[in-house]
């Protein structure tokens, strides 16, 4: 989403579920700014085979649904949908689908991390890790008719942040958007340099791209950074959060979602989550800016 010059296409995980229409309606409402087109992908596995066999039905069923769904999201809202049904596993699949067609973005629905049953299971953390763009993460919350016009930004030591910035500003850009940005407290030095230097870039990117933000810090007498996220989100009513994965290693291969990152996502106020990958060494560019 960074500096395109191509219509990029916007993958809403589609399991014909309540929690599927809620994704794509998302989906949409960020096509809407972004001009992308939206593709509906459902993976055939064991689970939609048992279904098929309970129902007695071939998997040309699988297809019949998602042209029903196809049309109708078209007819609805005029935004490009097409879609796409494939065997194999939601662990691997995906994130394959995702490189082949050179997606933009990914959105996906579900009940809550903790006890997820459908999409992509109890490791749907996994999928997000497997994904080389952007996670949509959603609850039961349907999109806003006016987008997400506040974006939470939390800002900590993490020196693989560019990414993530990056693309909340993008974001921010199409839907005209406010971002809060969320500096974290640390106590070693060393620490608060690098948070200092963090919201410093943060902030100059957001005023070169002319792009409304307020500053709030970490409260040490408030619970933990998470929790002060997710309460800042839901007092400003906040549209998105973006979050990275965990970043306590210097590899990319050991990175992973914590409590933290699950907390964030699982949120009870249903906020949407854009959980972004980090990237070693990443060239932020945006309008020409390094």
């Amino acid at each position: 989403m960074i500096n395109k010059e191509k219509k990029d296409l916007i993958i809403s995980l589609c399991d014909f579920t309540p929690e599927a229409e809620v994704a794509l309606s998302h989906a949409c409402k960020i096509a809407e700014q972004s001009h992308d087109e939206v593709r509906l992908l459902h993976i055939i596995n064991s689970d939609t085979k048992s279904k098929l066999k309970k129902n007695h039905e071939g998997e040309e069923a699988v297809y019949q649904k998602l042209k029903e769904w196809s049309e109708n999201n078209y007819k609805a809202t005029n935004i490009i949908t097409s879609y796409h049904a494939e065997e194999g596993s939601i662990f691997s699949t995906i994130g394959e689908y995702v490189k082949e067609t050179e997606a933009g973005l990914v959105v996906f629905g579900t009940h809550g991390v903790r006890g997820m049953q459908h999409i992509v299971g109890a490791n749907s953390l996994k999928v997000i890790l497997s994904c080389p763009v952007p996670v949509v993460v959603v609850q039961k919350k349907k999109a806003d008719y006016h987008g997400y016009k506040k974006i939470m930004l939390p800002i900590d030591h993490s020196k693989f942040g560019k990414n993530k910035i990056a693309h909340a500003i993008q974001m921010a850009k199409n839907f005209n958007s406010e971002v809060i940005v969320f500096e974290s407290l640390e106590k070693d030095p060393h620490l608060t340099n690098l948070i200092h230097n963090n919201v410093t870039f943060a902030s100059n990117l957001l005023k070169a791209e002319k792009i409304t933000f307020t500053h709030h810090k970490e409260d040490p007498t408030k619970g933990n950074f998470a929790r002060q996220i997710i309460k800042h989100s839901a007092e400003v009513d906040a549209d998105l959060i973006v979050i990275t994965s965990q970043h306590d290693t210097d590899t990319i291969g050991d990175f992973f979602f914590g409590n933290h990152e699950v907390d964030i996502i699982n949120n009870d106020a249903q906020i949407a989550v854009m959980c972004v990958n980090p990237v070693q060494n990443a060239n932020v560019s945006i309008s020409g800016i390094n």
